[in-house]
């Protein structure tokens, strides 16, 4: 391939073994910015148990193996999974190009169910592009934490909260987690 002269070769390579991200979901996830991925997303209308949304490749591999134990050892769940390609898609409606208009941010992040948001960024971030349409505290980041040294891929995913024990326990306190009812 390098030996070639007068064309153009394309190569396309990953660092990771697995593909996580669904491919029928790549133009919505490129025009809006955000998908939901329906192979771990329970199927029908009305609001979810527990959102998972994730941002970066990273944050997906370890959720995507979040949701699948869930969808495997808690059957009845009623989970929604939502994969962030451009984080401008969470910024208050007409700020950015891509911002989520406010029906569409409640059909992706709900109104009720608690929210497990992973990135590769800082969560400081992430609370800053909301704005004034945070969801409060049924909201969790996890994202980068700077372990102030050099670490091991594991110690950092753990610093992180990407680890899966981790992701489990906090998984179960939101759901397990009796929720308010509104007045």
């Amino acid at each position: 391939m390098l030996r070639k002269l007068d064309r153009c070769t394309i190569v396309v390579a990953g660092k990771h073994t697995h593909l996580h991200h669904p491919l029928d979901t790549v133009d919505e996830e490129l025009r809006h910015g955000i998908a939901i991925w329906p192979h771990l997303t329970h199927p029908g209308p009305g609001e979810p148990d527990l959102i998972l949304a994730s941002a970066g490749d990273l944050p997906a591999e370890a959720l995507t193996t979040l949701a699948q134990r869930l969808r495997a050892e808690r059957p009845g769940l009623r989970l929604r999974y939502v994969h962030v390609h451009d984080l401008t898609a969470f910024a208050e409606d007409g700020t950015h190009p891509l911002a989520l208009a406010p029906d569409a941010f409640a059909r992706h992040f709900g109104t009720r169910a608690p929210i497990v948001l992973a990135t590769s960024g800082h969560p400081a971030d992430i609370h800053a592009l909301l704005g004034r349409r945070h969801p409060g505290t049924r909201l969790t980041v996890l994202g980068y934490r700077d372990p102030g040294r050099p670490v091991s891929q594991e110690h950092l995913r753990r610093l992180c909260g990407l680890d899966t024990a981790g992701l489990w326990q906090l998984a179960a306190t939101l759901i397990d987690t009796p929720k308010e009812i509104p007045a």
